[in-house]
């Protein structure tokens, strides 16, 4: 079964995106820390995943869609989900918000 994208993940993705240069040249081993931060939400909801949920080709996916959003579809991978469109919006109108939705994540999730 297929776990949509939340804003929080999303959050956590793009400000990852932009630490690393808002570039698709990311390196393997921090998409997989990405891939790990978010596995490790999904067991504390106690979702129920398997080997591909948040893998390292799906962060760099959603890191193709997120690069499609930032370049206004002129590179990148074409049809990223409005999440990802409302996270950008978010980033640049509201980055306290932003900030926060970040910092809860880490403040919930990661000990």
């Amino acid at each position: 079964m297929r776990i949509p994208w939340s804003l929080e993940e999303a959050v956590l993705l793009m400000d990852f995106y932009f630490k690393n240069g808002a570039t698709l040249s990311i390196p393997n081993a921090e998409a997989e820390r990405i891939s790990n931060l978010l596995r490790i939400r999904a067991k504390k909801l106690n979702l129920s995943i398997d080997s591909t949920f948040r893998n390292v080709t799906g962060i760099k996916m959603q890191l193709g869609c997120i690069h499609s959003v930032v370049t206004n579809g002129k590179h990148g991978m074409p049809n990223a989900s409005k999440l990802f469109y409302d996270t950008y919006d978010l980033y640049h109108k509201n980055n306290v918000q932003f900030n926060r939705i970040l910092q809860q994540f880490y403040d919930k999730y990661i000990d």
